[in-house]
């Protein structure tokens, strides 16, 4: 069998969709020795690993007009490589498909088409046409969490016996061993230099930010306890007001740190340092840095919506994402109570024992072969 993947989201730091690609590639290569793949991008990509004699990758042009290409060379490039089966690993699938080549798109979220007033208008735009090439063009789609399978029968009107949930899982790296003096480093590079809550992600208005800045300054500053908080991730759109708020009140400055972009050593060190990680997101496809933390031994606040609770189980403090006194009292019960948090490192632990990315590449790897 011949198995094409879409490995465009690897040409730029692998974050999210691109870290859910490098680590099924990596469990693909153990589990699959006889299959023939093919890694299809516009450009070099980032992995950090050799790929086996049985994959290679094939270029459908460069970054100029890169998605006009995909649907204009994809088609033929997969007739003449004799596609069997065609991973879209984010629900982008190319059109015109006279071979009938199998067509299996991944769904990470449908968030643009429900909560659209947090994108742009390119990005709503490029959303919506791929989504309706997927809805026409696929044969079978795997999703991320049942929230999101909820999703795509509702907005995509697809065949709920042709949807697959298959969960993601945190890259191992995060983990409870800690090693003081790169941590110790990290902290120095990032003048981190007291206790912390930690929240991670790009900061935009679909992740909550403001409100959470907004209960860490009634809960912590108000009441003078010795906590920052560590905002790690790259800059989004429309995130003015975040900024503003914080430049504006000179009482809260000190205290917020940006840390911009993080390398993945980094980030493991932030993590194991945190005294609490918030995720207070108004909507996930999955919610990967949920698991990271629970898997770095960090106690959990996170949101009642969307895929939280699936990834979050009974061992996250829930909260409603719109309510700050919500989370401003979640974060002063976790705070206040060594015994509380304790348990919730032992139960986090746990739950984030169920997710594996071995688990995720074997199911993905059995939806394929039935497909044929």
């Amino acid at each position: 069998m011949r198995i094409g993947l879409d490995a465009s989201a690897l040409v730029k730091e692998a974050a999210g969709i691109g870290q859910w690609i490098t680590h099924v590639i990596d469990n693909l290569m153990k589990l699959d020795k006889e299959n023939e793949y093919f890694l299809f991008t516009y450009d070099e990509i980032k992995i950090p690993y050799k790929l086996n004699d049985n994959w290679q990758i094939v270029y459908y042009g460069g970054e100029k007009k890169k998605q006009l290409r995909y649907l204009t060379h994809m088609p033929k490039l997969l007739r003449q490589y004799k596609i069997d089966v065609f991973v879209g690993t984010r629900h982008y699938l190319p059109p015109f498909n006279k071979r009938r080549v199998k067509y299996l798109a991944i769904v990470h979220d449908l968030i643009p088409l429900y909560m659209p007033e947090l994108f742009t208008k390119e990005h709503k735009l490029r959303f919506k046409i791929f989504t309706d090439i997927c809805k026409h063009q696929a044969h079978e789609i795997v999703a991320v969490s049942n929230a999101t399978k909820n999703d795509v029968i509702k907005y995509m009107k697809f065949d709920e016996s042709k949807i697959h949930v298959v969960y993601e899982a945190a890259n191992p790296i995060f983990n409870t061993d800690k090693n003081k003096e790169a941590i110790q480093q990290t902290m120095d590079r990032y003048n981190i230099d007291s206790k912390y809550i930690l929240c991670l992600s790009t900061v935009e208005p679909r992740k909550n930010m403001l409100r959470t800045i907004k209960a860490y300054e009634k809960c912590i500053l108000n009441n003078n306890l010795p906590y920052k908080l560590v905002i790690v991730g790259g800059s989004g759109w429309n995130n003015g007001e975040i900024y503003d708020y914080v430049q504006s009140h000179k009482n809260l400055k000190p205290h917020v740190i940006f840390t911009g972009y993080v390398s993945y050593d980094d980030v493991k060190n932030i993590y194991a340092n945190a005294s609490l990680f918030i995720y207070a997101s108004l909507c996930e496809g999955f919610g990967l840095p949920i698991l990271e933390a629970m898997q770095s031994g960090i106690p959990v606040i996170t949101s009642n919506v969307s895929s939280m609770p699936e990834v979050a189980g009974d061992a996250c403090e829930l909260i409603d994402p719109y309510d700050i006194d919500a989370l401003e009292s979640a974060i002063t019960k976790v705070l206040s109570s060594d015994e509380i948090q304790s348990q919730m490192v032992e139960k986090g632990l746990e739950q984030a024992a169920k997710f594996s990315w071995e688990k995720c590449a074997k199911e993905i790897l059995d939806i394929i072969k039935n497909m044929c």
